[in-house]
């Protein structure tokens, strides 16, 4: 009879072989996960600070687009209204002048922003929504007629303009009903009133004044006047509820809000056009600190160039500490100029990104070239 061979067992060779090739399986598979994980965070990154770079430069160019409009007029041509002689007035006259459409300044940390990054100062005015004159003023100091006050509350800051005058003034009352209307008396119920015309308005015209009152508006307002609000942003860095640096908006006295976080840096320079001539730019002016630009080039501005240095929330992204050429107008024929392991830490190994816009202010443009043709 013939004896049957039955296993026993596999032998230590066999066993080390299979452990072999299990390792090497093993193996594999961690580092395809890895590499997936790997590429998975630095794509992330990546989406992060492309839209962080997008959205804050498009938001901003478009800030600086709109800036000093005062409807179809110039500032020139626009009445303050605002009691400059209040003390809340001359306490918060940047708040209340609404002059200088545009201003731009390097922080040094004791005004708005980190230290060493820059700020935009915007003013003009925005639409009042659907806000309309029904009929004309009697006199320059009577009330407003208006199809609705809805949106329009006691103290709120108005502008209204006609293409031949403007005045900025402060809402005292509102009446409803059948014939609403719109106070601008100098009143003592809002802050810092109305007072007095003062110097600085271009256009002249009969404005009907009786007794000459304090609350008389340049002129007596018909159904072609168009109201809207005025505004007074100021746009610069800081650090959110996180600690990590963010651009901000801060409008009028309101609670700054943040607008867009991962922004670590921000430069611009601006393009100059002395006495506004033609709407080109004949001098680049860096805002490279607090006084880098003085009010008189501040109104001959037509340009704005705005780089952004946007940072990854997230550290360990790349091999070793960035270096860029940041801001992007810098001469870097020679290599990068920014290197981040001394400008911000030699562990931080977040991804960085330079994104560069230039933007004009629009409504400078069109001045030109409505005084040329």
């Amino acid at each position: 009879m013939s004896v049957i061979n039955k296993q026993q067992g596999l032998s230590i060779v066999e066993l080390m072989v299979a452990l072999t090739l299990g390792l090497i399986l093993t193996a594999g598979l961690v580092q395809i996960f890895s590499g997936n994980q790997r590429s998975f965070i630095v794509g992330e990154a990546s989406n992060r600070v492309q839209e962080t770079g997008r959205m804050t430069t498009e938001f901003l160019s478009r800030a600086v687009r709109n800036a000093d409009y005062w409807g179809c007029i110039p500032r020139e041509n626009v009445a303050n209204k605002l009691d400059n002689t209040h003390p809340a007035y001359q306490a918060s006259s940047d708040l209340y002048s609404f002059s200088d459409g545009f201003m731009a300044y390097q922080s040094d940390g004791t005004t708005l922003g980190l230290a060493g990054t820059d700020a935009l100062i915007l003013r003009g005015v925005g639409g009042a929504g659907n806000v309309q004159i029904t009929s004309v003023m009697p006199n320059s100091s009577a009330n407003l007629k208006v199809n609705t006050v809805a949106g329009i509350s006691e103290s709120d800051i108005l502008l209204i303009s006609d293409c031949i005058a403007g005045d900025i003034f402060q809402v005292t009352g509102t009446q409803t009903g059948a014939n609403p209307g719109i106070n601008h008396n100098t009143g003592s119920s809002v802050v810092p009133g109305n007072g007095k015309p003062r110097e600085g308005v271009d256009v002249t015209v009969d404005n009907n004044c009786p007794g000459s009152a304090a609350n008389c508006l340049s002129k007596q307002y018909d159904e072609s006047a168009q109201i809207y609000n005025p505004y007074y942003f100021q746009f610069f860095l800081n650090a959110d509820a996180n600690g990590r640096r963010a651009l901000f908006r801060q409008s009028g006295a309101a609670a700054a809000q943040e607008i867009m976080d991962g922004v670590w840096d921000l430069q611009m320079r601006v393009g100059i056009d002395s006495g506004l001539s033609n709407g080109e730019v004949t001098q680049w002016i860096d805002i490279n600190g607090p006084t880098a630009l003085s009010t008189a080039a501040a109104a001959d501005v037509v340009a704005v160039q705005i780089s952004v240095l946007a940072r990854s929330p997230e550290n360990n992204i790349v091999d070793a500490p960035m270096e860029l050429c940041f801001p992007s107008w810098t001469d870097c024929s020679g290599g990068p100029n920014y290197d981040v392991e001394a400008e911000v830490a030699a562990d931080s190994r977040h991804l960085y990104r330079v994104f560069t816009t230039t933007a004009t202010i629009r409504n400078r443009i069109l001045r030109v070239e409505q005084n040329e043709s």
